[in-house]
C-alpha cells in the first residue's frame, strides 16, 4: 500500500512539474542564484517597507544574496523553483523539512517571493503548488509557512490557498529588532498540488 501511495505520489509529481512549465514554474539552476537574489531584494523592500525598518532594507546586497542563494542551491535542502515571465525570473519559492520540528507538520515553504508585477497573476499559487507536489512526492504529508504578522496581503493569500493559523512567535533577524510571526498549516498538502483553474 505505502509503495503504491509513493509511485502515485512521484507520478502526479511528474505530471505537475510538465502542468506548472507550461505556466511558467520551473525548478531553479545554479545561474539563477543572481536573479533570484535581486527578486528577494526587490519583493522584500516594497512588501516590507513600514514592516521592517528601512535602514535593514536598504542595507541588504543583491551580490551578498546571490552567494547564498548560490550556496543553497548547490546543498540542495529542498526544492527550489522560478516563476519566469517573458523569459524573465519574477518569482521563487523555497521549501523542504520543516525546520524547527513541529510533531505536527513535516514540511515547511521558507521562502515564497514574486516581484509586484508579478503578483495576482497566479504565479504564486503555482509556486507554491511546486514546492508542495516536490515535498509530497519526497514523503511528506503536512506543511507550514511563516509569515510576518502585520503582512495582511500575504497572510490572505495562504488563507485562500486554505491555510489555517497554527503558531506565534517573535523572529529576530540579529540586527537590533524582532518581529512577530505566524505560522499557517496544512495538516494535507493534496488540495495544494491539485490544478487551479
Amino acid at each position: 500500500m505505502a509503495a503504491n501511495a509513493n509511485r502515485r505520489s512521484r507520478i502526479q509529481a511528474t505530471s505537475t512539474i510538465l502542468d506548472l512549465a507550461m505556466a511558467g514554474v520551473r525548478q531553479a539552476r545554479l545561474d539563477d542564484a543572481g536573479a533570484i537574489a535581486g527578486v528577494y531584494v526587490v519583493a522584500w523592500r516594497s512588501t516590507y517597507q513600514g514592516l521592517l525598518p528601512a535602514d535593514f532594507l536598504d542595507r541588504m546586497s543583491v551580490d551578498e544574496l546571490t552567494q547564498r542563494w548560490g550556496t543553497t542551491l548547490v546543498q540542495a535542502r529542498g526544492p527550489v523553483f522560478v516563476a519566469e515571465d517573458g523569459g524573465q525570473v519574477v518569482g521563487f519559492a523555497s521549501g523542504g523539512p520543516e525546520r524547527d520540528r513541529n510533531p505536527t507538520f513535516g514540511a515547511e515553504v521558507y521562502a515564497i517571493y514574486l516581484l509586484p508585477q508579478a503578483q495576482g497573476k497566479g504565479l504564486g499559487r503555482s509556486l507554491v503548488r511546486a514546492v508542495a507536489s516536490t515535498l509530497q512526492a519526497a514523503g511528506h504529508r503536512s506543511l507550514l509557512i511563516w509569515v510576518l504578522r502585520d503582512n495582511l496581503r500575504a497572510r490572505g493569500f495562504y488563507e485562500h490557498l486554505g491555510g489555517r493559523l497554527v503558531g506565534e512567535h517573535l523572529l529576530d533577524f540579529n540586527a537590533g529588532f524582532s518581529v512577530p510571526e505566524v505560522a499557517y498549516g496544512w495538516e494535507d498538502l493534496e488540495p495544494l498540488t491539485r490544478p487551479h483553474g
